[in-house]
């Protein structure tokens, strides 16, 4: 029988949740934390308060904010540090915790259903201007057949997935229903029963450019993705593609997506990931009424979180029973 968490400590673990959010975002992640835990939450999100809190941090759920070498430092008690999604490379220093042997673990579920669906509705809402009719409408402004020479349809598109991850595959098996031609390029290449499920084809990212009509992202940022949509690679996008980013922002160089959008080498771009977060006000893509902008919130739905906290919390009591923890990331 595994041994109470609280019995191992009887001040009971504190879980501390890196993440800034409001009362609302709190109680659900407090309803879904066992009474063997305390959860600790941000106030302010300063950097004196984030470090003061991990003192005595057994658990970190992070998330956007990156756990630095100096948050690891700063945290004697640490043992376990759990994403509430899965893009830990770039807010996790994995080195820190590979030398103090902290534990890493992801929270697949809701991730892929919040992020795949977010992204469709961007391709849908690029498409058909909706937030630029909407706020237009709003102001009184009626555009029944202005914009009909510019929206465009999925039916009969090439979509591009870059990265066939476990996004990746929810967004090709969304978009079944659409009509569209559906190729992609991923480091691996996938099973062919995966390929025909999917009704996908593999090819070069050179490829994919020139085909596609909509190049959509779902890859982490590393090394090697940092700018892979630079001046060069949006130049061999075909003319008039649209461009979705629900991964990173860093993967985009910006200043270059905003002179292929001024000069309509690109019909419209959806992001929701920026390369600073939050992005500088006036963020330069405002003024573009084909650009859909989200503030980096894809996954950040009720029914996901209240799946990634359960996964999380199931995980937590795991790693206090001893037992093997589900998506731990190896490192070494």
């Amino acid at each position: 029988m595994a041994e109470d968490p609280s019995r191992l400590n009887p001040a009971r673990p504190k879980v501390l949740y890196f993440i800034q959010g409001n009362a609302a975002l709190y109680d659900l992640v407090r309803e879904a934390t066992p009474d063997a835990y305390e959860l600790v939450t941000l106030e302010t999100g300063s950097e004196e308060e984030r470090l003061a809190k991990l003192a005595d941090a057994e658990v970190v759920i992070v998330g956007g904010h990156r756990l630095s070498r100096a948050h690891v430092a700063a945290a004697p008690r640490l043992r376990l540090v759990h994403h509430q999604g899965v893009g830990y490379h770039d807010t996790c220093d994995v080195d820190a915790l590979r030398e103090r042997q902290i534990a890493l673990a992801l929270a697949p579920g809701g991730t892929a259903v919040g992020v795949s669906e977010h992204a469709v509705m961007m391709m849908l809402a690029v498409c058909k201007r909706l937030p630029f009719l909407d706020a237009e409408l709003r102001r009184g402004v009626w555009h029944a057949n202005d914009l009909r020479a510019e929206s465009r349809q999925l039916h009969g598109m090439t979509v591009g997935i870059v990265g066939l991850g476990r996004i990746g595959k929810e967004v090709a098996r969304h978009l079944q229903g659409f009509g569209v031609t559906l190729v992609y390029t991923d480091i691996l290449e996938m099973p062919e029963a995966i390929e025909r499920e999917l009704k996908v084809r593999r090819v070069t990212f050179e490829e994919l450019l020139a085909v596609s009509d909509l190049v959509t992202l779902h890859l982490p940022l590393t090394e090697q993705s940092f700018h892979m949509l630079n001046r060069a690679t949006i130049a061999r996008m075909k003319p008039g593609a649209i461009l979705v980013n629900c991964a990173r922002g860093p993967i985009v160089e910006e200043a270059a997506l905003v002179e292929a959008l001024e000069s309509g080498h690109l019909a419209g771009a959806g992001l929701d990931t920026y390369e600073i977060e939050p992005p500088p006000h006036p963020t330069p893509f405002a003024r573009f009424h084909n650009v859909v902008l989200t503030p980096h919130n894809a996954p950040g739905t009720r029914d996901a979180m209240r799946m990634k906290m359960d996964d999380i919390f199931g995980n937590v009591r795991r790693f206090y029973a001893r037992e093997p923890l589900l998506d731990r990331v190896p490192l070494g």
